[in-house]
């Protein structure tokens, strides 16, 4: 047991909040061990950029991301940081002051930290000293100056007919300043092509913007803007209950739509220092792998169908059709399953399902035996994306990479293993890993998991405990939470913060496609154009769950056409034409 004391006189218990406290040192003003793996620490805001040097190469630790909280004193930031190999989680806080809110920048050292720094400037106006690229990120380029949409009392302004915003709403907020802006070309010299993809693409099914700067056929720079699709998914949070609040993050990605659910009760559940009754954690695995099936199996098509494979997108999709169809008879519904709650699940799997449940995870293991046989044994797939998009495993370390990015490039992590819950610390399977970090080993990273999903699957029915689903959970307590599940593409990581009431005051999302497309600059840059497509699906991106803002214009004219409220309503008309028509 550590000497070390917390300043309510507590000894730390943890050896490894121990180990971090005594490399971070003098900085440390205050901490607190909240549970066996997780840890919070503060320290003196001066030294941010040593805590981050200290953490990743004295303490090996991944910053999973960041999150930024207005309090009297400035912006609380939070540095959300994983130590893998020891199954524990700790933040450090440091707090960028009033009147300036400066701190230094974490990401002019560590690359995982450029975008959510840019994002904590967009939305809450921290300012990061020495940041390399400080350009808007999330909000529209016509969003005035000094209005920051998660400050405490913001209001979005009403729109007129023609799109325009009430300016006196926003009472002594300037324009956005003249000049360059994100989402335009930032120049070329002499002997460089600019080359737009987006933010309409064949092969990106939802809305994104690259820029890449050739010399030739080769890039030798590349630029992204995303933020074409406004949800205000965690300001939305803080509006609903804590049970409400499932049905909300299932629609982050609806591909992903059990793992968001899942990494937010994680973190509730974390805070309340509750567990879900053992029943519900098998259930929940069942759900999670049933979904990793469909996910990698959409994946391989779509790659196939990228690739002029065709076949194979038909193939997989039809194989694939089985494991949808089980889970609707098993929730309700192919995607938006809305199983997971705070404390179990909302409905059972009646032991009469468990022939269905195996008989569509049965029939998939041939179709997936002849598609990875296909991919390994296909020498025009092995010249088309062997040695293409490298990321190297010291670039996914820097990049923060997750999932089967990470683990193409040899990194080993996987939040199943690395920090334990539902039924996979009761059931036999491996993590999939490959060296080469090129496409081809993200390709085989994923036919190999569908597998070992079949294998989770399996035991889960075989070893099914009986008892209840769900335990009562009547109040969470004031506090904050951190909880993290692997979703299909990585790690999906959330914090949340109670004040005791009815729901989260502070709700942070963090998707793996957030973490993993910025390392395009890693993968991308020196290849030439033909691969950036390929090399950009690699990993299976979700654009939709890295977006905040969006508005649509008429091409012509330039002229804003339709506000959040118009398209609600005509999202909603569409609806309920089509209700009466089937």
């Amino acid at each position: 047991m550590s000497q070390l004391k917390n300043p309510a006189g507590a000894a730390v218990q943890s050896a490894v909040l121990s180990r971090v406290l005594s490399s971070l040192g003098g900085m440390v003003t205050e901490f607190e061990e909240q549970n066996p793996r997780r840890g919070w620490v503060r320290i003196d805001p001066a030294r941010v950029r040593e805590m981050a040097r200290l953490m990743t190469d004295e303490q090996g630790a991944r910053l999973a991301t960041a999150t930024g909280i207005e309090v009297r004193d400035g912006i609380d930031v939070l540095y959300h940081w994983a130590l893998d190999a020891e199954q524990y989680v700790v933040t450090v806080k440091a707090l960028a002051a009033r009147p300036s809110l400066q701190i230094d920048s974490v990401g002019q050292d560590l690359p995982a930290a450029l975008w959510i720094e840019r994002e904590m400037h967009d939305l809450l106006g921290a300012e990061f000293r020495g940041h390399p690229d400080m350009r808007r990120l999330i909000l529209a380029d016509d969003w005035p100056e000094g209005v920051y949409p998660l400050r405490r009392g913001f209001k979005v302004p009403k729109t007129d007919p023609a799109g325009g915003r009430e300016r006196k709403k926003w009472a002594g907020a300037p324009r956005p300043p003249a000049g360059p802006s994100a989402s335009q070309p930032r120049g070329t010299r002499p002997g460089r092509t600019l080359i737009n993809i987006g933010p309409f693409h064949p092969l990106q099914e939802e809305m994104e913007f690259f820029q890449l700067y050739c010399e030739g056929e080769t890039v030798v720079d590349m630029d992204v803007r995303l933020s074409y699709n406004h949800r205000g998914v965690e300001e939305l949070s803080t509006r609903l209950t804590w049970d409400q609040v499932p049905f909300l993050v299932e629609r982050v990605c609806g591909i992903c739509s059990h793992s968001h659910p899942w990494a937010y009760v994680n973190a509730v559940e974390s805070l309340a220092g509750i567990q879900a009754p053992p029943r519900a954690q098998y259930i929940r695995t069942i759900v999670a792998e049933l979904e990793r099936l469909h996910s990698h199996m959409l994946w391989v098509g779509l790659a196939g169908h990228f690739l002029g494979y065709n076949t194979v997108w038909m193939w997989a999709w039809k194989y694939r059709e089985p494991i949808m169809d089980i889970l609707e008879q098993v929730t309700g519904s192919r995607i938006h399953y809305a199983c997971v709650r705070v404390g179990g699940v909302r409905r059972d799997i009646a032991p009469d399902m468990y022939p269905a449940i195996r008989k569509a995870v049965d029939s998939i293991k041939k179709p997936m035996e002849m598609l990875t046989k296909a991919v390994l044994d296909d020498p025009v797939l092995h010249a088309r994306l062997k040695g293409v998009g490298v990321l190297t495993k010291e670039d996914a370390r820097r990049w923060g990479v997750t999932g089967p990015t990470a683990r193409g490039s040899g990194l080993a992590i996987d939040v199943r293993r690395d920090d334990p819950h539902g039924a996979y610390d009761e059931v036999e399977w491996k993590v999939i890993t490959q060296e080469e970090g090129d496409v081809f080993a993200k390709a085989v990273v994923r036919c190999l998991e569908c597998f070992e999903a079949v294998k989770i699957i399996e035991q889960c029915l075989e070893k099914m405990p009986g008892g209840p689903i769900a335990v009562d959970v009547r109040q969470v307590p004031p506090g904050e939470g951190c909880g993290h599940y692997e979703a299909p593409r990585g790690e999906t990581f959330h914090y949340v913060r109670s004040d005791g009431g009815a729901g989260p005051v502070r709700h942070k999302i963090r998707a793996p496609s957030y973490v993993n497309i910025p390392s395009f600059r890693a993968s991308c840059i020196g290849q030439t154009v033909t691969d950036v497509s390929i090399i950009l699906a690699a990993v299976d991106p979700c654009y939709s769950c890295t977006e905040r803002l969006a508005r649509v214009y008429d091409a012509s004219t330039r002229r804003p056409l339709y506000g959040m409220d118009e398209l609600l309503r005509l999202s909603r008309a569409k609806t309920e034409r089509l209700k009466k028509e089937v």
